[in-house]
């Protein structure tokens, strides 16, 4: 049975979603790529002149109707929606891919909006799977996967940074520590939202920037901060786990200048972006850094840690960024079409060992 697949969005994550899942098919020997048919969808002709190959078509997908798109997905006979859009379109293209009976899977960092898409599927029978990319996502099933490793777990700690490969800077001019390498909506939303934590057994909303930290690995320094969306699930569904939280990593010096910009702007979205777009210049040379580390006592009392940590680079052409964000959906993708997932995904639904012998992760997941 063929499969086809409606990549939403023709930004720089919809359109590695789109090479992933044609250079897959085209070497693909387990069978589950070779069937497999991709188009693109987006409202701008220029993220669509981007496309090297293959079939794409236009569409307002701001202002159009659910309807529009309801029927592209059923004219077209669509059984999968692999949303890249930003986050505030969510909900509307869940809506089509529901209507068009569609499996979905996105990469949203907003917790209220993957709240929304799931809801929209309760019931459905349909597969839905939200928050499958790099923070939410991969960072997420190792969490899972380290607290499933302690007798009794007392706390965990996911984090992730999309960083500069290199950079120098003055110290007077921390703003300079960071290039953008990603969705800079994304960066603001992560900043101003509230983070979702469980904190001594109780689940709740914090503030982001908080609780600044220093993290070590390989020698190498980083700070972290409390933000929102990449905690994904985990504090609903490790209810048993006292303290769960998630944070992101930056290079020394990074946060006390966006404080200084939230405090400026009084954590105003439009002004931000601005700020930053003015500010963080763009880069191609980037590097993930990943780190999770959870406590807790085994039965016989012993204080046990489990940790992991890796840095992850760019394939292919694809940076860092992209081929780890895509390289996660299309995972996810996988194993939907191996049979592994169905119904509402959680983040605690994934095998960590599953995930990380798919042939998308074992080909977009690089470490030097």
């Amino acid at each position: 049975m063929t499969t086809k697949i409606a990549v939403l969005g023709a930004g720089q994550i919809g359109r590695a979603v789109y090479k992933i899942l044609t250079d897959l098919r085209e070497n693909d020997t387990s069978g589950l790529y070779s069937d497999n048919e991709v188009f693109v969808v987006d409202s701008s002709e220029e993220n669509i002149s981007k496309l090297v190959y293959g079939s794409h078509y236009v569409m307002n997908l701001t202002d159009g109707d659910v309807s529009e798109l309801t029927s592209l997905l059923v004219e077209q006979g669509v059984t999968h929606v692999i949303n890249a859009l930003p986050f505030f379109l969510n909900e509307k293209v869940a809506s089509a891919a529901v209507k068009a009976k569609c499996a979905y899977i996105d990469f949203t960092e907003d917790d209220v909006m993957a709240d929304r898409v799931q809801k929209l599927y309760e019931g459905t029978g349909l597969t839905c799977a939200v928050k499958c990319g790099l923070a939410p996502g991969f960072i997420n099933y190792v969490g899972y996967n380290l607290v499933g490793r302690i007798d009794i777990p007392d706390s965990l700690l996911v984090s992730v940074g999309a960083l500069p490969r290199t950079v120098s800077y003055p110290f007077t001019h921390p703003e300079q520590s960071y290039n953008l390498t990603w969705s800079v909506d994304g960066l603001v939303n992560e900043y101003i939202r509230p983070c979702r934590v469980r904190k001594d057994g109780k689940e709740m909303e914090i503030q982001a920037l908080d609780g600044l930290s220093k993290v070590v690995i390989d020698g190498s320094e980083y700070e972290a901060a409390y933000t929102s969306g990449g905690v994904g699930s985990l504090v609903r569904d490790l209810a048993y786990v006292p303290n769960v939280h998630y944070m992101t990593l930056r290079y020394p010096g990074h946060y006390k200048y966006v404080r200084s910009v939230v405090h400026e702007t009084h954590g105003d979205f439009e002004k931000m972006k601005k700020i930053f777009l003015s500010k963080f210049p763009t880069t191609d040379d980037d590097v993930i850094v990943v780190y999770s580390n959870a406590l807790g006592t085994n039965k016989d009392g012993t204080l046990v840690r489990r940790s992991y940590s890796d840095k992850f680079y760019g394939v292919d052409g694809l940076t860092a960024i992209q081929s780890t964000t895509a390289g996660s959906g299309v995972a996810i993708l996988e194993l939907m079409l191996d049979g592994k997932l169905s119904g509402t995904v959680n983040h605690t639904d994934v095998d960590l060992n599953s995930f990380t012998n798919t042939i998308a992760f074992k080909t977009y997941y690089k470490s030097r």
